[in-house]
């Protein structure tokens, strides 16, 4: 990519794995773009949601033909500045004039991603690659994700139609760096709970800001229903096992992470109980 970046955009630099590199102390960040209509329109509301949190984020960086991508690449440019986590936790509250996202669709993806990641065991189940310590955590996400599609079932009985309104939401927890978090490459169009579950998982959000927010904001029953599901989904365990980045370091990372996630189970029930009734899960309602 060092040569893709000196014919289109004149840089002569070492590009980090990550897709970050420094030039003359500014950060830069390179990806590649599947769709790159998508991606425009969701990096104009993205402009509108840095805007209400009175900071740039990221400037697209035009190549020398003036163009906005480059072989469906985007070069984003950084503006360091301080950026408020409690004005932008509310922001990102936001909903947009979307069509609502079905509860029954969310639960097809979900299956779909427990079959693949069933399929996945295999490689390390019958294989050279056999690994005890990754199939066990592949089993006990597995187990988690069916506990999340049991809370599904249990929303649809209430109302099988049922849907949840749409907004700016990141991907995947586990951000480390501010210049991470507002990363327009980070989010998607997505339900705002599920961004509250990134942020709790990422340790961005605490119990008590979860209840200010719940007590502040209005969220429908539905919402937080879905968001007790989404707690317990293993979204992040499903992309590192399915993008292949199921690594020592990362296989370490989710077994430390299992006590302390069965305790923030506990909590966000003991929480989100206050304002629904949501279905017990032995293991979590001890």
């Amino acid at each position: 990519m060092q040569d893709f970046l000196k014919m289109y955009y004149h840089m002569d630099c070492q590009l980090h794995s990550t897709g970050y590199f420094y030039i003359e102390k500014q950060l830069y960040y390179l990806s590649y773009i599947p769709d790159p209509h998508e991606f425009l329109n969701r990096y104009h509301y993205y402009r509108y949601l840095m805007h209400q949190c009175g900071i740039q984020g990221y400037d697209i960086v035009k190549n020398i033909y003036q163009e906005l991508l480059t072989q469906n690449y985007v070069l984003l440019l950084y503006h360091k500045e301080p950026l408020s986590i409690e004005r932008y936790i509310q922001q990102t509250m936001m909903v947009y004039p979307f069509p609502k996202m079905k509860v029954q669709q969310i639960k097809e993806q979900w299956i779909c991603k427990i079959d693949q990641a069933r399929e996945k065991a295999k490689d390390y189940a019958y294989s050279f690659k056999h690994d005890q310590d990754i199939l066990s955590l592949i089993y006990y996400y597995c187990g988690l994700a069916e506990n999340s599609i049991n809370i599904l079932n249990y929303l649809l009985q209430i109302d099988n139609q049922a849907t949840l309104p749409v907004s700016l939401s990141l991907s995947q927890p586990g951000f480390q760096y501010i210049y991470e978090l507002i990363n327009p490459c980070s989010y998607i169009f997505s339900t705002r709970m599920r961004h509250l579950a990134c942020l709790m998982k990422s340790q961005m959000l605490t119990f008590s800001q979860l209840q200010q927010l719940l007590e502040s904001h209005y969220f429908d029953v539905y919402e937080i229903i879905y968001f007790y599901a989404r707690m317990l989904y293993p979204s992040h365990f499903f992309h590192c096992l399915l993008c292949g980045n199921l690594d020592e370091k990362m296989t370490s990372f989710f077994y430390q992470q299992m006590k302390q996630e069965r305790e923030m189970y506990y909590q966000i029930f003991h929480i989100l109980s206050f304002y629904v009734t949501l279905p017990k899960i032995s293991w979590i309602n001890r």
